[in-house]
Parts: structure tokens; sequence; C-alpha cells
């Protein structure tokens, strides 16, 4: 039995290796607006939670933390309702215009 050696050789016709992740950049964009908004949903969702504490501190008698913690995530709830509503809005529009689209080709 004969073996075959083969030899290869490193760079030669090969790819450079990519750039890893951690040492590029990105720079995003911020919409003044957008972080205004958000800021203030954020001290909106702050001082509920601090209004529904205090009531049901009255309510209960003893300190304890419930349901209005939920108002901390007033942020994050209007982000999930309007992204959600936005992709709902254009699905239907992209309905419409596919069915008048059919109704020229009809």
């Amino acid at each position: 039995m004969t073996q075959e050696i083969r030899t290869i050789t490193i760079g030669a016709g090969q790819a450079h290796p990519r750039r890893s992740q951690k040492h590029t950049r990105r720079r995003v964009r911020l919409n003044g607006w957008t972080v205004a908004k958000y800021a203030a949903l954020t001290v909106a969702g702050v001082l509920l939670f601090r209004a529904g504490a205090a009531y049901a501190l009255t309510e209960r008698g003893y300190k304890a933390i419930g349901g209005e913690v939920f108002a901390l995530f007033l942020p994050v709830f209007y982000y999930t309702i309007s992204a959600t509503v936005r992709d709902y809005i254009t699905e239907i529009k992209s309905i419409f215009r596919e069915e008048k689209g059919h109704e020229k080709t009809c």
C-alpha cells in the first residue's frame, strides 16, 4: 500500500479571514423625539408605580408589591403594542393593494 501525502499551502487561493464582530463599530442614529417619548413613558411609569404603591399600602395596611409593578413596564407595553398595530396596518394596506391589482387584471 502506498500513501498519498498532500500538502496544503495556507493563504494560496483562500479568502482573508473576516474581521471579528467585537472590533467593528456600528453607529446608530437616535431620533431625539423617540428618546424623549420613551423617557417620558419611563417617568410616567415610575410615577404611576409610586402612586399605585401608596394606594395599595393604604388598602392593604402593609408594604407589598403587587400589580402596580406593571406600571414600570409602560415603555415596553407601548413599544410592543405600537409595533403590532403598525405591522397590522401595513398588512391590511398590502392586502388592499393586492385586491386592487387583481381587479385591474380581471
